[in-house]
């Protein structure tokens, strides 16, 4: 493990030289310093943690150029982008100081003249929607009457609603007459009116209905962003949707394709569907996992009362900030949420059933931390990025179902994606999965060898909340 240094002490601020009425001059005086606090020590130490792991991956990123000739190289720094001062001023504002890894990879093939198509990959928490959303502001130009002219699509209405609100919104705060618009369930739009926006975004479903209507006028779409690519061009998932908005856009689009995974499979389809494109992957999906999570493993098949009763136990024991609690069924989501409740926490729960307003008060009052713990599905594994998320449960392990054998296979990119629910930019935090019987035993154990084939990725921990409580990082 490499040695922390400790940041050097400011200089002592020093009173000004006086002198007194016999010209005598009085020795300076120290001006005393207070000590930093607590939050200003956590900030400078996830500073450093993340331009370590920054560093760290830099060396793993795989960069795949369409044209060998091109002289595009990874750039250190925002202000050696070119980027005009109102989008400077705005990442700074965010309090970006310098690119991640992916962004000094991406950005400069993203700002390029002419554009260029873009697949990149890399880990949950690494700064991917900042990249493409400043490539979307980038080439926006505020016009009147107004034209569409960027698209971004994500797979779930809460990730739609993060990207404006969380980075779309704060990083265009200087732009004057800049009009964005969320195409989600319940947004309407009124027969023979347009969107009315320079940058849409939203969901795979209401994007290709407004196209249908012809309220999104595709024609004028410079830029078009697939966030969570692999899930956007999965088979399975919404990939006939995607082909109909690649479609629809002019050839001169530029195509930015993001995600942490990439399944060979979905890459092959990816590449097809955006045509010549520079590929920025991990070398291994072993990169994949970040080292600021630590995951862990309870065997409750022997606990009294089951995992639903450890997982009561566990939140009775342990002081814990606000986690996310990943369920496979609706049914039982809804069930893990009323004994919670039933015991005096705040539990919210999130899935595909509750209405569209429900959902957008929840996470609300989940991100601003009126709720503690928030129970819900897939729907929440891609994307959705709580600052104070110290804890994530898998409660029942991901995987997925054949629908013409009725097999069930781990499911090793939604695990991936649950897990980085926590440990964003740098900060620590703790995945624990509960395991009740044999089968999903066998579907852990299958996910630890995909990404750390030969080594223990994920520790086992007894089914004893006190000795849990030992081993977990929450801070």
């Amino acid at each position: 493990m490499a040695s922390f240094v400790p940041p050097s002490n400011p200089p002592v601020p020093v009173a000004p030289v006086v002198a007194d009425p016999n010209g005598q001059v009085a020795a300076p005086i120290a001006v005393p310093v207070p000590p930093p606090t607590s939050s200003d020590l956590t900030a400078k130490l996830q500073k450093l943690a993340l331009e370590r792991q920054s560093a760290q991956v830099a060396d793993r990123l795989k960069i795949v150029q369409a044209n060998p000739n091109s002289h595009l190289t990874s750039m250190t720094t925002f202000q050696e982008m070119n980027l005009p001062p109102h989008l400077l001023s705005g990442i700074f504002g965010m309090g970006f100081d310098k690119p991640s890894a992916i962004q000094s990879a991406s950005l400069p093939r993203i700002l390029a003249t002419p554009p260029q198509n873009l697949i990149a990959q890399a880990q949950s928490g690494s700064g991917k929607t900042a990249a493409f959303v400043l490539g979307i502001l980038y080439r926006v130009v505020v016009d009147e009457p107004v034209t569409c002219q960027a698209v971004c699509v994500t797979p779930t209405r809460e990730l739609a609603v993060q990207i404006v609100q969380n980075c779309l919104a704060p990083m265009s705060a200087n732009i004057e007459g800049l009009r964005m618009r969320m195409g989600v369930s319940g947004e309407m739009i009124e027969r023979g009116q347009g969107v009315g926006a320079h940058i849409v975004v939203g969901t795979p479903g209401k994007v290709c209905d407004w196209l249908k209507k012809r309220a999104l006028n595709p024609a004028t779409i410079k830029v078009l962003v697939l966030d969570e690519a692999d899930e956007m061009c999965n088979e399975s998932s919404h990939r006939t949707n995607s082909l109909l908005i690649k479609k629809a856009v002019p050839p001169t689009c530029q195509c930015l394709f993001f995600s942490a995974t990439f399944p060979k499979e979905v890459l092959d389809f990816a590449e097809k569907l955006v045509g010549t494109a520079d590929k920025i992957l991990l070398a291994s999906d072993e990169e994949l996992v970040l080292d600021v999570i630590k995951q862990l493993w309870v065997d409750t098949g022997t606990y009294q009362g089951g995992k639903r009763q450890f997982l009561e136990d566990m939140y009775s024991f342990l002081e814990i900030g606000q986690s996310i609690v990943f369920v496979e069924t609706r049914k039982e989501a809804d069930e893990v949420t009323q004994t919670l409740n039933a015991k005096g926490y705040a539990c919210s729960v999130l899935h595909g059933k509750v209405e569209n307003e429900e959902r957008d008060r929840l996470m609300e009052s989940f991100r601003v931390g009126q709720t503690k713990v928030l129970i819900t599905t897939n729907v929440l594994a891609r994307g959705v990025d709580i600052d104070n998320v110290c804890l994530v449960v898998n409660y029942d392990m991901p995987r997925n179902r054949n629908q013409e054998t009725g097999v069930w296979t781990p499911d090793f990119e939604t695990y991936l994606h649950r897990i980085g629910r926590t440990g964003r930019f740098g900060r620590k935090g703790t995945a624990i999965n509960l395991v009740q019987d044999d089968n999903a035993k066998r579907t852990l154990a299958e996910i630890e060898h995909h990404f750390a084939p030969g080594k223990e990725m994920i520790q086992q921990c007894e089914a004893d909340v006190e000795l849990l409580a030992d081993k977990i990082e929450l801070s």
